[in-house]
């Protein structure tokens, strides 16, 4: 995990050190160092263990130098890494590089399968890139830009997408994105949203009949009283909190029901918010479902990857009501010949006055170039040619997202699909975390806040200021305001 109190920015330096706390026995194929130009024999073995976008033109201007066309005798050699655990990916990944090798004899494209969690990719990569060897192509989640960028490991996209027809298909709002300090960085393709699932036959057992609509947030915690008094053997409730739940500590318990208050978490002339009552509401939300009403089991807290067993749980009928990500649904649909998933509701999130309910959007994975790489135009020849329409719309189907294509969305068999359209839809209401550098810092503060919300270390008013005092240490008292 990121520590917050390290002030440093997000150099090369600090992010090996970082590395090098979490560790991980790591191999990555490597192609983009001193050796580029011949095939990529050598790897890395790392050491065992574990700002606001401008507002310019996004991919506008013409290209500084022509990139080399398409099929256009590209030759030499990259390394293509990523992390898949589900296996999804595997199939399009090698017909996009044998596409492009067809096209060009002389280009050889080596394909490193990580069969690893996207938060372990991450950190070997670190050590890959910190080392000169890492891969010419990656795949990362698009809120680690920011952070990639300012360390100098990412390169722009710019001269690629201007000339590339096919990025008019991706909206302006995915476009945006996708771009830090002006310029572009990485290409998207199934984008990330999420719901607030529930279990009808619970709720049914508990009272509530008919489609499930919470009229505010506290109609969350009501349901799942009346869930905890009526159905005992069933956990009521889940919201992640601390180290355990990783990001998803963010994007799936403290932002929602920070902006759900009418808080949010920058000020806007791009300040960390470190106290409001938004702010304060939300660590008292905490402290009602874990300490008081005990809705969420304790175990949530110190059980590594909680969302795991979670929604296994939401599954098979063990757990009421969870925000989720809007990809988990296709994993109880896929296995559920029973047809169990039609007993799972999933809604947007309500806010505290019954006002418009939303969701947190998120880019998802993008695929992206190392600042490294000797050969930047097979690179993008890639990259390119696996973000196709058909490609898109056929990932996304397998594992449930909404695309970043819109003509990926009008392919016959996603729009049949009405979980895909209603995830799709979704993010017309959807609210994005901030493209910044201190992303990570922020959401390890954000995970030592909620903990100790959740475990009663003191009260209300004592959590917000430690909570500011935390982000100054991570990213320096002129960026946090507690106005």
């Amino acid at each position: 995990m990121r520590d917050p109190r390290d002030p440093l920015p997000a150099t090369r330096r600090a992010f090996l050190r970082r590395a090098l706390a979490l560790g991980a026995g790591a191999t990555l194929l490597a192609a983009c160092g001193p050796s580029a130009g011949s095939p990529p024999a050598a790897a890395l073995t790392s050491p065992p263990a574990a700002s606001k976008p401008t507002n310019a033109p996004v991919g506008g201007g013409a290209p500084t130098t022509a990139p080399t066309q398409a099929g256009t005798n590209l030759s030499g050699t990259i390394a293509v890494s990523y992390p898949d655990e589900l296996g999804k990916k595997p199939p399009y990944v090698q017909a996009a590089a044998d596409k492009v090798t067809s096209a060009n004899p002389n280009a050889k494209i080596n394909i490193d399968l990580q069969k690893i969690s996207s938060g372990d990719y991450y950190t070997k990569l670190l050590l890959a890139l910190q080392s000169d060897s890492g891969p010419d192509v990656t795949h990362l989640g698009g809120d680690s830009i920011g952070e990639m960028v300012d360390a100098g490991y990412l390169a722009p996209l710019d001269e690629y997408v201007a000339t590339w027809a096919d990025w008019k298909m991706y909206p302006d709002a995915v476009k945006q994105g996708v771009t830090y300090k002006g310029k572009v960085y990485g290409i998207p393709y199934g984008l990330d949203t999420r719901f607030l699932y529930y279990r009808k036959d619970v709720l049914a057992k508990a009272g509530v009949s008919g489609t499930w609509q919470p009229k505010n947030v506290q109609d969350i915690l009501d349901t799942a009283k009346q869930v905890q008094a009526k159905v005992p053997e069933v956990i009521p409730y889940v919201i992640y909190a601390g180290k355990a739940g990783d990001s998803g500590t963010a994007s799936h318990g403290f932002v929602p029901t920070l902006w759900a208050y009418g808080g949010d978490l920058q000020d806007k002339s791009g300040r960390w918010v470190g106290d409001s009552p938004a702010l304060r509401k939300a660590f008292a939300y905490y402290q009602q479902v874990y300490r008081e009403a005990k809705l969420v089991p304790s175990e949530v807290l110190t059980t590594p990857k909680p969302w795991t067993a979670m929604r296994e749980k939401v599954g098979n009928g063990g757990l009421a009501i969870l925000f989720e990500g809007g990809w988990v649904y296709g994993g109880w649909a896929g296995k559920d010949a029973a047809g169990t998933s039609q007993n799972i509701g999933y809604l947007l999130y309500p806010t505290e006055n019954g006002g418009p309910s939303f969701t947190v959007g998120g880019l998802g994975t993008v695929w992206m170039i190392a600042s490294g790489s000797k050969n930047k135009d097979l690179a993008w020849e890639f990259i390119k040619t696996w973000n196709n329409k058909d490609t898109v719309a056929k990932l996304n189907l397998e594992d449930p997202h909404p695309v970043a294509r819109t003509d990926s969305a009008d392919v016959p068999e996603f729009k049949a699909n009405s979980f895909l359209v209603d995830a799709t839809k979704s993010l017309e209401k959807a609210k994005f975390t901030p493209v910044d550098a201190s992303w990570g810092k922020v959401v390890t503060a954000i995970q030592a806040a909620t903990e100790r919300a959740a475990t009663g270390e003191g009260s209300v008013e004592e959590s917000a200021k430690r909570y500011a005092d935390d982000l100054r240490r991570a990213v320096g008292d002129d960026k946090v305001t507690t106005a």
